[in-house]
């Protein structure tokens, strides 16, 4: 019997799509014409101070990539760019194209592949002239395209771009921007390496790295708002339901769930399900029992599930035909039946070794590739599916439970047995107490819990095991402490932290930023001050003063002055209370819980008097890291009200408000340390002046009014001023 294959492929091969309207790789002269830009007007590329390094080369980048099996580039020739620290976040290399092609109202993808030296974003810009408008200069900037996601270093990535205008556009050059970073807090340039710009029909890159491969970006956003895949579900054969949501606010067609686990057992007969927002759509199901980094979807030609397949479950598969079809069970479905997310029991097989599997949800049209389906008129992307993945924990009925330790020994709770291959059940709370031995304390205990315990944690991007840390202060007077159920589900082997008695020091609790004291109404002395910028923009965050809201207007930070500075308390742990220097010791950040106008659009966070908190304000607030801005920084964070993780604070039309729709730019903070309030923390002096300037930048790239103490950027140079 032949089987039909989708094997969800590293190296992904690109559909057939209408044919390419640009194609440069290079090896030929298939452009005009190649040069240095810069968007920055006053650029030194650009007024003729400076001139760019770039060349074609010889493609000295031809490796054979592991992952992929491949190389990713074999292209005789590349297009080499010195990216200058000197020029602006939108300097890159300009190829004129020989024909121009239209900008138009339909979306195309402009494909770029890039190899640089360090991870982050890439941008490129098209340049171009109206039809109708013969006196406008075809240098006009016409798209500005910017990958939503860093891009990988030291690798050949094929970056795709999303372009559409309004029509009647001819694009005559192609800027591309290796690099859409501030250059400023660079200390030398970096060469970027170019290849194979391509403009076409096809969303999809020409190779994609890793395991567990999608076919899409998977920063990817519903693109419509009547569709999404919310939670998944499994069902044991007694009935039992194990259920995980995605995080409340989720826009992102992608979820990567898998520090959530489902629980099963060999053997056993269980029912896979999910919510989704939405209708005619298909759910798939698959798990990868190989562990081999990919789902494999097999089925036979009377399209049933073919034997070795990681395809478990789906509700309906018609191969070519959208029309009829059978789900797994083998029912034939036709008509309005097709419209139907129902999937059918699967055995986990009985000789399944015991340990954890990654499992995929799909919601697809018709579409058992487990990457979801690139078809241009049945994309998963247009069509509103989404994909969730998670872990299936395959278990017995016990827990095999150890301990390793010196100077002392853990002891089970609730019989005193030493915890030497013990017996505990899977799943459920289990009490340890503490025994040191004489001249000995502790300072806690490290669980390490999971399968595999002596080999790698990390197997094909799937947690074999994991290691958490119970202080000291969690245990009770009698030296005990429970271990939650969560922790007990695989092999589990507790260390003791025995120390020499008298020398436990309880532990300070981690902060994210430098936080301070308020002392007899005042700020401690030595109080570290930030500045708080929100979105791409760069809005800086300010004290309200008389309004009842704080306004976003502003984008250039003035270290002197007050309103501009702010300070924290608290930790990471209890949460942060944020501080004006202008507002003074005696008011704090609050906001209303509830969340009024367009998903918080005019709910305000502004200054409120400590003690006069209102009745329905919060003063204690969370961070958590946002990559949107293309940094991975600590420095980049969402701030959301404690007790409500989607309050993420968001630039909502000129005001400091809320968006509890998601995350994303626009909720992205920008916080750098600023100075402190006595001393000079600045660095060693390189030059000293007190010229009057424009181009004036701090050591991270923000814009000044003046200079200030300490190190500035001014004109691409640091001076040191006193």
């Amino acid at each position: 019997m032949n089987i039909r294959k989708i094997l969800s492929l590293v190296f992904v091969s690109v559909p057939l799509f209408s044919f390419a309207q640009i194609v440069i790789d290079f090896e030929n002269r298939d452009y005009k014409n190649i040069g240095i830009y810069d968007t920055w007007e006053a650029s030194p590329f650009r007024t003729g101070e400076l001139k760019g390094n770039y060349a074609v080369i010889d493609n000295h980048l031809q490796y054979t990539d592991e992952q992929l099996g491949q190389i990713p580039n074999p292209s005789g020739k590349i297009l080499a760019i010195q990216r200058s620290r000197f020029g602006s976040n939108t300097f890159g290399v300009r190829v004129d194209l020989n024909e121009t092609f239209e900008l138009g109202t339909q979306t195309k993808y402009l494909h770029v592949m890039m190899y640089r030296p360090y991870s982050g974003r890439v941008m490129v810009v098209g340049l171009g002239k109206r039809t109708e408008r013969m006196d406008q200069s075809s240098e006009t900037e016409q798209f500005w395209a910017l990958s939503t996601s860093n891009v990988a270093a030291d690798k050949w990535v094929d970056v795709v771009l999303p372009i559409k205008g309004n029509g009647g556009i001819d694009i005559y050059s192609l800027v591309v921007v290796p690099d859409c970073e501030s250059p400023h807090n660079y200390s030398e340039d970096a060469v970027c390496y170019i290849d194979k710009i391509e403009i076409n029909d096809n969303p999809i890159p020409k190779f994609i790295y890793g395991y567990y491969p999608i076919s899409f970006d998977k920063e990817q956003v519903y693109t419509r708002n009547d569709r999404q895949l919310n939670e998944v579900k499994l069902t044991t054969a007694d009935g039992v339901l194990q259920k995980v949501a995605a995080p409340s606010g989720n826009n992102k067609m992608y979820v990567d769930m898998t520090a959530s686990q489902l629980w099963v057992k060999p053997g056993e007969t269980v029912t896979p399900s999910v919510s989704y927002k939405g209708g005619w759509m298909h759910a798939y199901a698959y798990v990868d029992y190989s562990g081999d980094g990919k789902f494999n979807a097999l089925v036979n030609d009377d399209l049933s599930i073919a034997e070795g397949s990681d395809l478990v479950s789906f509700s309906f598969y018609g191969g070519d035909n959208d029309d009829n079809g059978v789900n797994s069970a083998g029912t034939k479905i036709s008509g309005n039946s097709r419209n139907t997310l129902s999937m059918p029991s699967f055995k986990i097989p009985a000789e399944t070794p015991i340990g954890v599997y990654r499992m995929r949800y799909k919601v697809d049209w018709n579409s058992i590739d487990p990457a979801g389906s690139v078809d241009q008129t049945n994309s998963i992307i247009g069509n509103g599916g989404g994909i969730i993945d998670i872990m299936l924990n395959v278990h017995g009925d016990f827990c095999n439970v150890n301990d390793a330790n010196r100077n002392g020994e853990v002891l089970s709770a609730a019989d005193g047995e030493r915890l030497v291959k013990y017996k505990a059940p899977f799943g459920k709370d289990f009490g340890i107490k503490m025994n040191p031995e004489n001249g000995f304390e502790y300072a806690g205990v490290i669980v390490k819990y999971g399968y595999n315990l002596q080999g790698d944690s990390v197997v094909h991007d799937n947690v074999m095991w994991q290691k958490v840390f119970f202080e000291r202060q969690q245990f009770d007077d009698n030296d005990e402490i429970v271990i939650p159920a969560k922790y007990m589900c695989g092999d589990v082997e507790i260390e003791g932290l025995f120390i020499e008695e008298g020398t436990y020091v309880e532990p300070e609790k981690p902060t994210r930023y430098e936080t301070t004291k308020i002392e007899n109404g005042f700020f401690a002395d030595g109080t570290s001050w930030y500045t708080i910028q929100i979105g791409q923009q760069g809005y800086v965050l300010h004290d309200n003063g008389d309004l009842s809201y704080i306004d976003l207007s502003e984008t250039v930070i003035d270290l002197d002055d007050e309103s501009h500075l702010w300070c924290f308390t608290g930790n990471e742990e209890d949460g942060y209370r944020i501080y004006n220097m202008q507002a003074g010791a005696d008011k704090v950040l609050a906001a209303p819980t509830a969340m009024l106008g367009k998903e918080g659009g005019v709910s305000f966070p502004i200054m409120k008097m400590v003690d006069m908190i209102p009745e329905g304000y919060i003063d204690l607030w969370y961070f958590s890291d946002s990559d949107d801005l293309g940094s991975t920084s600590v420095a980049h964070a969402y701030m959301y009200e404690a007790g409500y993780p989607s309050h993420k604070v968001n630039y909502r039309e000129g005001r400091l408000a809320f968006w509890t729709g998601g995350a994303d730019a626009g909720s992205t903070l920008q916080i750098y340390f600023a100075k402190k309030d006595s001393g000079d923390t600045s660095l060693s002096s390189v030059e000293t002046t007190m010229e009057t300037v424009d181009n004036v930048y701090d050591i991270h790239g923000r814009r000044l009014l003046n200079p200030t103490k300490g190190i500035n950027i001014i004109d691409g140079k640091k001076i040191h001023i006193e």
